[in-house]
Order: structure tokens, then C-alpha cells, then sequence
């Protein structure tokens, strides 16, 4: 994602290492370790996090690249290094690959890394990158077997249709089910177990596909975050199993007044988003009226009035999706301070 500029008004009163210091706290939260390169000494920083996410003591290897040109497994060296160029060469939009590194014990672990150029010298030349690894192993191993498996079946097909080919239609039932299960597994991982909406993992990656259609096409966008107001209220007076029916009767209230291509997620304990492909700030500030008031009427049977704080905003070309979840969450807890109210950033 292409971070956008820090400036003194991004955190009023705040030096610029206090925002550094802010912003690696925040990147500290989305990933089991960092990384910053200079790339004028071959500098590489690297969190506490990244370490230990491998094993080593803290800063107990070589901060440089040929570090971690160390700990890539062999196998997946030469492909990670030609997307790691292809970024630096500007033929890829962003660096992000998965692969193996070598832990301190001597096994490997998979790794998800994706960095970006965030400073530049006066003549455009990159001079800094930051980066993120998650530990993605548990993830991968299924994802292999899984493959695994898909082959075994495979090939174990190809022999039976030769062998036995009145058992075609059946070996063709159990690939269609194994689709059928993989297909259920991908829905139930970016589903909100409990409003069956789209969780924030689901959710981040369409923000990722809109913000990326927008640098190309152009095409308007816009996102809405709410939160319901005084929700521990319902839980504290009236049980969680409560809140449960509240949320789920929100989730359905609201789905109910989106587009087929809305994408609307739980964001969190009472907080929801919704991505507004091909919207303007115009048009979700309506619906977002329009909500405000839906979720007014619902009956929840509750003893208060259930209302909620939204926030809306619009995709900017060049600001990036990370960039515009600050700006909405900035804006909702000004709406949280006046309560039943839609603020627009």
C-alpha cells in the first residue's frame, strides 16, 4: 500500500520522531515483525518482533540485507529476489511475497512480506522502505497440503477412469464435494461467524481491489464506518446473548439497504464498514442518513433507543486504503462525541 505523506498537520504538536514512533506502533499491531531499509548505507532496522518471530535474540544479527538474504530458504531465494527487483525496478505496483526463513533452530518458517518507498531523495530516487512480515505458517502448510491432497486426487483419478471407467461419475461427485468444502472454507474464513456478514479480513482485501481500480480507472469510491452507540450499555444491563440479537438484527437491518456490490463487514465488537464501489461522498453521506434512521426503528426489544455514530469518506487517488481507515476512524470518534449523528471527512 502507498503510504501517504507525513506531515506536521498529520499529528498536530507531535515531533516528527513521535510520529514515527506512532505509526511503527500501529505497523508493530498488523504484523509479527518490521522492517526499515535505508538504502544509501544498507542500513535494515528490524523490530524486536522479527527476531522473535524467528527465534533470535534482539538484534543479534547483521542489520543489513545480506541478512536476510540469509535467512530465505534456497528454494524460494531467486523468486522472492525477482518480485523484491521487479518493485525496485517500478515494473510492480508494490513488494509482497511469501516464503520461508530460517528460524534460529534450523527450521523454516513461511512468512508473508510486503514493503513500500516511503522517502526520496530530491531527484525521485527511493532512499528509505518499510516493510512487514506476518507469520503465515500454520496458513501455508494447509494451503500445501491442501494441494497436495488436490493432486493425490488427481492422479488417483486418472488411474481409476482408466481402470474402472463406470466409477467416472462418482469419482467426479467426490472432486465436485471437495470443491464444494473448499469453496465453504474460503466463505467461513472471511465470515462474521455471528451477523454472517464479511469480516475484516474479507474486508480489507476488497478496500485493497477498489483502491487499486481507482488508480487505474478512476472510478469514484467511497466508505462508511458506524458504531453503535452506547452498546455496553445492552450488554452490561441485559447479557451479551442480548447484544448478539442486537448486532445480528443490525447486520440485517443494514444489509437489507446495500447493493449487491457493497461490501459491508464487521469491523468489530459493535463497529461496522461498509466499501461503496462507484459512490461519492455525496450519496454515502444519504445512505448513511438513511441508516442512521433504520437502525432507529429496529426492534430489539430493547429498553432504550438503539442509534448509532456514523463516519463517511471518499477513495482519494494516491491516499491509500490504511490512510483513509484513519481518516473515517478520526472522523467516528468525533460522531461518538455528539452521538446518533454522521460525520463526513
Amino acid at each position: 500500500m502507498e503510504g501517504r505523506e507525513i506531515t506536521d498537520s498529520t499529528y498536530p504538536g507531535a515531533s516528527q520522531e513521535a510520529v514515527e514512533r506512532t505509526l511503527r506502533f500501529a505497523l508493530e499491531i498488523v504484523s509479527d515483525g518490521i522492517w526499515d531499509w535505508n538504502i544509501r548505507t544498507d542500513h535494515v532496522k528490524r523490530s524486536p518482533g522479527w527476531y522473535s518471530m524467528l527465534g533470535y535474540a534482539v538484534d543479534g544479527l547483521l542489520e543489513n540485507v545480506a541478512t536476510w538474504h540469509e535467512v530465505i530458504h534456497p528454494d524460494d531465494f531467486e523468486r522472492v529476489m525477482r518480485g523484491f527487483q521487479a518493485y525496485l525496478d517500478g515494473t510492480q505496483p508494490l513488494y509482497a511475497e511469501e516464503y520461508r526463513c530460517r528460524c534460529r533452530n534450523g527450521d523454516y518458517l513461511w512468512v508473508s512480506d510486503h514493503g513500500r518507498f516511503v522517502e526520496f531523495d530530491e531527484e525521485g530516487r527511493a532512499t528509505r522502505m518499510i516493510g512487514a512480515h506476518r507469520n503465515i505458517h500454520e496458513r501455508k502448510l494447509a494451503e500445501l497440503a491442501l494441494q497436495q491432497k488436490n493432486q493425490e486426487l488427481l492422479e488417483l483419478n486418472r488411474t481409476l477412469e482408466d481402470l474402472v471407467a463406470a466409477r467416472t461419475e462418482a469419482l467426479q461427485q467426490a472432486n465436485r464435494a471437495l470443491a464444494e468444502q473448499a469453496a465453504l472454507a474460503l466463505r467461513l474464513s472471511e465470515t462474521d461467524p455471528l451477523t454472517q456478514v464479511a469480516n475484516r479480513r474479507c474486508f480489507e482485501r476488497q478496500v485493497q481491489a477498489e483502491w487499486h481500480r481507482l488508480q487505474r480507472h478512476g472510478h469514484p469510491c467511497a466508505l462508511l464506518m458506524f458504531d453503535l452507540d452506547h452498546f455496553k450499555r445492552i450488554n452490561d444491563r441485559l447479557g451479551h446473548p442480548a447484544g448478539d440479537r442486537v448486532l445480528v438484527a443490525v447486520a440485517e437491518a443494514v444489509r437489507q439497504d446495500l447493493r449487491e456490490v457493497d461490501c459491508f463487514a464487521r469491523w468489530g465488537g459493535e463497529e461496522f464498514v461498509v466499501l461503496l464501489p462507484d459512490t461519492d461522498a455525496g450519496a454515502a453521506l444519504s445512505l448513511a442518513e438513511r441508516l442512521r434512521l433504520t437502525l432507529r426503528r429496529i426492534d430489539a426489544a430493547l429498553p432504550m433507543l438503539l442509534t448509532a455514530s456514523f463516519a463517511v469518506g471518499a477513495m482519494c487517488p494516491g491516499e491509500d486504503p490504511v490512510a483513509l481507515i484513519r481518516r473515517l476512524d478520526d472522523a467516528l470518534y468525533l460522531a461518538k462525541q455528539q452521538r446518533d449523528c454522521v460525520v463526513v471527512c
